[in-house]
């Protein structure tokens, strides 16, 4: 009785099983909408600034109209949803993919620039997680990437519409990774590494010369060079920091260089780059 009991109480549960997935597979599709009402309802959510809803709309168009009418300007316009919703990874891969797909529409332009912004927009976002810091204080990886990107596309598009701004984003971006590699210098310097500092301050020299770090760029391999006891190399560059900063504060009053004063340890920049190990 008990075994036939069991059985029953299997079969009943086999068959509500086999209901269930034969009424899920008679249910109905959603039918598809004409290809202009997902433009249309995504144009309306990025005017309600609802981009979430937007990317959703798109991306509709794009699995059921990959090759229609509205195709080229949805992909263009889920780059900007994607930004306006923060999702800068998405941004810069939808950015990339259009560049691959579309390389002479009349609009690439706009997706280089969307791209370098994303990645832009996406260091800043990881810097502003560290603290209450200065930006150069942080790691630089992402903001270079974004000076290049810039770079790449100021210099496909000298005169597209967005390349003054994406200059201006490049000048920030020059002081901010050149004021970076004088950090880490300083940190090396600190911790009896000239050479190290040494490199960090030729990197400044070297690729951001025209930068407002540029001076103590000089005076750090001035002093890298004496704790190296490579007196000649260190005068050289001290003759040019005098040629084009003469009124250098690491300039003494007998024309003699002036050592870089170090923090004490207690100096919060010290602690994060310990804490958070961001040095190379």
């Amino acid at each position: 009785m008990g075994f036939h009991h069991s059985l029953l109480r299997f079969s009943g549960i086999v068959g509500f099983s086999l209901l269930i997935v034969a009424c899920s597979s008679k249910q109905v599709q959603e039918p598809d909408l004409p290809e202009r009402v997902y433009y249309d309802k995504a144009q309306q959510a990025l005017k309600e600034n609802l981009p979430s809803t937007a990317i959703k709309h798109l991306k509709d168009l794009d699995s059921r109209y990959p090759f229609g009418e509205f195709s080229t300007r949805a992909e263009l316009d889920l780059i900007y949803a994607q930004m306006e919703a923060s999702d800068f990874i998405a941004a810069h891969a939808a950015a990339e993919r259009f560049i691959k797909n579309h390389p002479e529409h009349d609009s690439v332009d706009y997706a280089y620039y969307m791209r370098a912004l994303s990645t832009y927009k996406g260091a800043e976002s990881l810097m502003s997680r560290y603290l209450n810091l200065d930006p150069s204080e942080r790691d630089s990886k992402e903001l270079s990437k974004a000076f290049n990107e810039l770079a790449d596309f100021t210099s496909r598009f000298p005169n597209s519409a967005y390349a003054p701004d994406g200059k201006a984003r490049m000048y920030y971006l020059r002081e901010m990774v050149a004021r970076h590699e004088l950090q880490v210098a300083r940190y090396y310097l600190k911790r009896k590494a000239p050479l190290s500092a040494l490199r960090r301050s030729q990197e400044v020299i070297q690729n951001y010369p025209s930068s407002q770090s540029i001076e103590e760029a000089l005076a750090i391999s001035v002093q890298s060079y004496n704790d190296l006891e490579k007196i000649d190399l260190a005068d050289t560059n001290f003759s040019v920091l005098k040629q084009n900063f003469p009124n250098s504060s690491y300039i003494g009053k007998q024309g003699q260089f002036v050592p870089i004063q170090q923090p004490s340890d207690a100096d919060p920049s010290f602690l994060y780059w310990v804490t958070f190990g961001l040095i190379e």
